[in-house]
């Protein structure tokens, strides 16, 4: 029996949208979370917390050989309708991740533990710190152990319904961290407590859903055959090459910063790379829904798709990212005063030299998708060492030996990337879909970037002119810029499949919106 992965733009749009809601209840409990503790406690407490996430950032590494294709190769064997090879790959890798998982918990609490030969940290923090690195761990092996039977919503494309999961997870968390900081006290370990807490309960309601979804997805010991495995963790290889340098650009900033700066430039660096993170992880929310129907595409041998979906997935990430990113850029000195006072004001630049980076990378946003997609991850994980370890190289002279703080961290990120990206990925992006420059340049870049130039006139002149000194004046700069933003977008930015997309989306919409206004007329009559 052969099962369908479906390739459905609708669903696709649905599931994206989905995901969108879920980051944006998570930004408004960050953006309170982080006023709230820095008003509380001090700020060598405060940097505890990034300094913990950079390094368990690492930890994936350790098991992303078997995880890193896990996903793709169950869509394939389910897409075929293989449920005997969706069996064998379960039962195979779930040994394989156990085992992983249990020397990952091993190695982890025993780090937890002398957590301060690694970080400077002051006697007083340490008990904190290692009981936080100690439930990082945790929660990190308990969805690895799991991560073969979490998949089901992945395979039938149940996003909306992992993002309801999400959703409700995010819910419990600050039901649970309310509770901890105005029941018992103010201390950045119950950030953690309440998100582990929260996570393991969200793994759990997933790993139910998606074993109902998908009951192929079990383990039977006469179905382990190590042959799987093979393919697998060939491209997991590449995926972990890729993760690895993605964990030195996530790390590198916060645990140089703690070793060799002060607590005020990791906490100016996490409070600058808040908005950089959060857009990317929009972006990811987004893109995170495509990968099954790329695979599909690519094995159906629809190569004008997958190049169509390149282009237009460029235009939507300059439109996107250019959005939000350059109101931040322009104000983001009125934005941190506001925020968190004049005392953190480093911040603004580090947001600044960060956000910069969005239009050089996002027309090439759906590279790695397309790689992933194509079984290509190779060349892509290759160049994404080169960046980072450059990347690394150049803030430890620029925070080491010139003593730039958390901004020669950021100028470091934003230097190798406006480097990087034109001469290593864009041309790998072309590669990878046969497209031609002429007509990324025409389809992507061109019309990506006409609504931010005008917005950047509007925005410039605004804050000339204005000088935002409160909220209300800050938000109606932004909004008059994001009106002449929109503008310009659908006038001159909009291509023919956008237009005929926003069409088709209009079509559907009006008899519901018709239909849903007749209801309340009827009611209010009754």
């Amino acid at each position: 029996m052969s099962v369908e992965v479906v390739i459905s733009k609708r669903l696709v749009f649905v599931n994206s949208l989905s995901g969108v809601a879920a980051k944006v209840l998570n930004l408004g409990v960050l953006i309170w979370l982080q006023q709230y503790l820095l008003k509380r406690i001090s700020v060598e407490e405060y940097s505890l917390y990034p300094v913990l996430i950079s390094l368990i950032v690492f930890l994936p590494l350790a098991t992303s050989v078997l995880t890193g294709g896990l996903t793709r190769y169950i869509v394939e064997a389910y897409a075929k309708g293989d449920e005997r090879r969706v069996t064998q790959i379960t039962s195979t890798m779930s040994i394989l991740l156990l085992s992983a998982g249990l020397v990952v918990l091993a190695v982890g609490l025993t780090f937890a533990w002398y957590v301060d030969q690694v970080l400077t940290i002051t006697p007083e923090r340490l008990m904190d710190a290692r009981i936080m690195m100690a439930l990082l761990v945790a929660a990190f092996v308990i969805r690895t152990i799991l991560t073969p039977f979490l998949v089901g919503l992945e395979v039938r494309q149940k996003f909306v319904l992992l993002n309801l999961i999400t959703f409700s997870t995010l819910l419990l968390r600050m039901a649970i961290l309310l509770a901890l900081l105005f029941g018992v006290s103010t201390r950045v370990l119950w950030v953690v407590v309440a998100s582990v807490t929260a996570d393991i309960c969200g793994v759990l309601v997933t790993l139910v859903i998606s074993l109902r979804l998908v009951p192929a997805l079990k383990f039977r010991l006469h179905r382990i055959y190590w042959g799987v495995a093979k393919g697998i963790t060939s491209f997991g290889g590449w995926i972990f090459i890729a993760q690895v340098a993605d964990a030195i650009h996530v790390s590198t900033g916060p645990i140089i910063l703690n070793k060799l700066a002060t607590a005020t430039d990791v906490t100016c660096f996490h409070l600058g790379s808040l908005a950089h993170r959060q857009i990317q992880d929009f972006s990811y929310a987004m893109q995170r829904p495509l990968l099954p129907p790329l695979t599909a595409m690519h094995a159906t041998g629809a190569l004008d798709r997958l190049r169509n979906t390149y282009v237009r997935g460029g235009r939507y990430g300059l439109w996107g990212s250019l959005f939000l990113a350059i109101p931040l850029i322009v104000f983001r000195e009125d934005l941190i005063t506001l925020y968190v006072g004049e005392q953190y004001i480093s911040a603004a630049t580090v947001m600044g030299l960060l956000l910069l980076g969005f239009p050089l990378s996002y027309g090439n946003v759906m590279m790695f998708n397309i790689a992933q997609a194509i079984g290509k991850v190779r060349s892509w994980a290759l160049r994404g060492v080169s960046i980072h370890l450059a990347n690394l190289i150049l803030t430890l002279y620029l925070v080491g030996a010139l003593e730039m703080g958390a901004v020669g961290s950021a100028l470091a990120t934003f230097a190798v990337y406006a480097i990087g990206n034109p001469l290593l990925f864009w041309p790998l992006g072309r590669r990878l879909v046969g497209l031609s420059a002429g007509r990324w340049f025409k389809e992507t870049v061109w019309p990506g970037f006409l609504p931010g130039i005008a917005g950047v006139v509007v925005w410039v002149g605004l804050k000339i002119s204005l000088h935002p000194s409160d909220w209300l004046s800050l938000f109606v700069c932004a909004v008059c810029g994001w009106l002449v933003y929109g503008g310009v977008l659908y006038v001159f930015g909009l291509q023919p499949p956008d237009r005929q997309l926003l069409l088709t989306a209009g079509a559907k919409v009006k008899p519901w919106l018709r239909g849903n206004w007749r209801g309340r007329r009827v009611g209010k009559q009754g």
